[in-house]
């Protein structure tokens, strides 16, 4: 077991736990938030889940990321328009050759192929959750908290980037200091 950990600690290695990043985008009264968060902080541990409880983690996070208000707290009022959830592993209900068999069925050969090569890419590039927020909002948002670390005990910082009509900037945002002041 022990060698597997090891093999474990060595593929890890490439990317950072505890820190996340968010990136914020503005075109016109369209704001986009698009967070990025290791899967070591989010979940606890960085491997597809595979017992019970694990698979109720899985769910219970991507609940949560759908839930832009417990995250983020802006200064003014948007509407959220559009969430996209990238998560590192699916997890089926069923057995996994069974889908692939039904997948198999459906489309022809050459989608067969694509979608494998890339769920296969997919797979080992990354063990991050990205969720991007698509919002309208009323006027420029000048203040962003980010009232989801408590969600994420482990993580300790999130590098935000943001790209506003008014100019760019970047900001380290962390636990005692989760508020992005947005120059304007």
């Amino acid at each position: 077991n022990l060698a597997g950990m090891g093999i474990n600690a060595v593929h890890a290695a490439p990317h950072t736990h505890g820190e996340g990043k968010l990136q914020i985008l503005q075109a016109g009264s369209e704001w986009q938030f698009v967070l990025q968060l290791p899967a070591a902080d989010v979940l606890g541990f960085e491997y597809a889940p595979s017992t019970a409880s694990e698979k109720k983690r899985y769910k219970e996070t991507q609940k949560a990321f759908q839930r832009f208000d417990d995250i983020f707290t802006l200064s003014n009022t948007c509407e959220l328009l559009d969430t996209t959830l990238e998560s590192p592993w699916e997890i089926a209900n069923q057995h996994d050759e069974h889908d692939e068999h039904d997948e198999h069925d459906e489309h022809d050969e050459h989608d067969e192929h694509e979608s494998e090569h890339e769920d296969h890419a997919h797979r080992n590039t990354h063990s991050d959750f990205r969720v991007a927020y698509l919002l309208s909002c009323q006027g420029p948002v000048k203040r962003i908290e980010m009232t989801g670390f408590p969600h994420w005990p482990s993580l300790q910082h999130v590098n935000a980037i943001w790209v506003t009509n008014k100019g760019q900037g970047a900001l380290e945002i962390t636990p005692s200091q989760p508020t992005l002041l947005i120059s304007s």
